[in-house]
């Protein structure tokens, strides 16, 4: 069903409602007015033979000769009005006598005398246009005073809603003019509607099938102007939200060609990282052969042979380049951990042990604190204790000469742990700390800058993460966060 076939459909209908409710109230108020008229008319017309059947009906009950009597008076009634029958009752409602058209005095029915009274709901006034019945009136049978009896009359059916009838066809005919000339306005409305609904949709279509800022003339009815106006908004917004579409595209697919070159870069420095790993193994076998054979030659020259020197400097930086190497080496390898549910305390307190004499002989004093209550870790306890180890000897080389103390201390962070060293050296520039866990960055004349890269490196390995806080002058504090058994860091 269109929408035009709707609105000409609520037309008609509210029209017809209209009609109906108007018709409806004068009808009402018409058969009312025309029922009570006619209970009046009939307690008259009962109440010219009430005096006469008088004479006829007593406390007793009717006398022997009272239908006989009493008939052609009735029958003179129903004759000179518009009755369907009229009949008389005793006091104890039977009957008396019947009088009426063809077939309407046996109807006639039994009833007290105070049985009957005028109709006032607006319901059964309306009923009577459709239900065969007339009006039942009364009057009185008096005898000295006392009632004795009743007389009844039975108005037509025509009678009662024969002006109600012509008041509703003459309110038909007003009803369909009307309906008529409101149709043909609505025709006209609705067509001016129709056609800027029709361009709204037409429009829509077009921007459906990629139509950008498509604009309409706004029409002077308000209900659609605010309607066309919400399409021209509509219309603006979407090609704002294209072009932008567009554009975060344009970028994905700039930063999509960018990250592929990356990854690409990165595969050939994996495989460079190999192939440099593969030589490094190679070369620090050569370092050990050549620190092993100066070894031997400086065992066989005697003490002030002016070759020694040279021996002992071939020697040093020998070991030097193979610690270099092996550095890089444990760095480099990709190995799998060896992770599994442990408490992480004794592989920290390892690493403080181990460092424990330098850090003695440089006066430098050590202390662990443990918190109570702190989860298990799934760790690889020798990478693990590798990067502790780091972190002490790069603590205990920041405070030399002059000693100081390092802080160890291993705590909850929520539901994960923390492992912090704290330590009194000098602190690092804000530069330097953006810096210092880039492998081979080092600000130490002797220094591989591989020591904190491994550090970074076995928390990642391990879902964590390590931080640096320093300010200079007020030592420097490293946090490495490691997830629970089964959480995250």
């Amino acid at each position: 069903m269109t929408l035009r076939l709707k609105l000409f459909m609520l037309m008609a209908g509210v029209t017809v409602f209209s009609t109906m409710g108007v018709t409806a109230v004068a009808l009402w108020r018409e058969l009312q007015r025309g029922q009570e008229l006619l209970y009046r008319e009939g307690a008259t017309l009962a109440g010219s033979v009430a005096a006469g059947a008088s004479r006829f009906v007593g406390p007793d009950g009717a006398r022997p000769e009272a239908r006989e009597a009493l008939e052609p008076m009735l029958r003179r009634l129903v004759a000179g009005a518009p009755l369907v029958r009229a009949w008389v009752v005793d006091r104890s409602g039977r009957l008396v006598a019947c009088a009426g058209t063809p077939g309407g005095h046996e109807r006639c029915p039994d009833g007290m005398p105070g049985a009957f009274a005028p109709a006032e709901s607006p319901v059964q006034a309306l009923l009577r246009l459709v239900q065969a019945e007339g009006i039942v009136a009364s009057a009185p049978v008096l005898r000295d005073g006392e009632l004795v009896g009743a007389v009844r009359v039975d108005f037509k059916h025509e009678e009662v809603v024969g002006s109600a009838r012509r008041l509703a066809w003459s309110s038909a005919a007003v009803a369909g003019l009307w309906i008529l000339i409101g149709q043909a306005f609505s025709a006209l409305l609705f067509a001016g509607i129709a056609r800027s609904i029709t361009r709204v949709v037409r429009a829509s279509e077009q921007l459906a099938d990629g139509e950008r800022g498509l604009q309409l003339p706004v029409p002077g009815d308000r209900e659609l102007a605010d309607l066309v106006v919400s399409f021209n908004r509509l219309s603006a917004r979407l090609k704002a939200r294209r072009d932008e579409n567009e554009r975060l595209i344009a970028e994905l697919e700039a930063r999509v060609q960018q990250k592929t070159r990356e990854v690409l870069r990165a595969d050939r420095l994996a495989t460079l990282g190999g192939i440099a790993a593969g030589f490094a193994h190679e070369l620090g076998n050569s370092l050990n052969v050549i620190r092993g054979y100066a070894g031997v030659a400086l065992r066989e020259l005697p003490e002030g042979h002016p070759n020694r020197p040279d021996l002992e400097a071939v020697k040093r930086e020998t070991k030097r380049a193979a610690a270099l190497l092996e550095r890089f080496l444990v760095f480099a390898r990709s190995r799998d951990t060896r992770a599994q549910a442990q408490s992480i305390e004794p592989v920290l307190r390892e690493a403080v042990e181990v460092v424990g004499p330098a850090a003695a002989q440089a006066g430098i004093e050590t202390h662990v604190q443990v918190d109570p209550g702190l989860p298990e870790v799934n760790a690889d306890a020798e990478m693990l204790r590798q990067a502790f180890l780091n972190l002490c000897v790069n603590a205990i080389q920041a405070m030399q000469p002059g000693g100081g103390r390092l802080e160890v201390r291993l705590r909850r962070d929520g539901d994960a742990v923390a492992v912090e060293f704290r330590d009194t050296g000098p602190g690092i520039d804000p530069e330097v700390q953006q810096h210092v866990f880039e492998p081979f960055f080092t600000t130490k004349a002797a220094g591989t800058g591989l020591g904190l890269a491994i550090v970074r490196q076995a928390a990642e390995t391990h879902g964590g993460t390590v931080e640096v806080e320093s300010r200079p002058g007020a030592g420097a504090l490293f946090r490495v966060r490691l997830p629970g058994a089964g959480g995250k860091a």
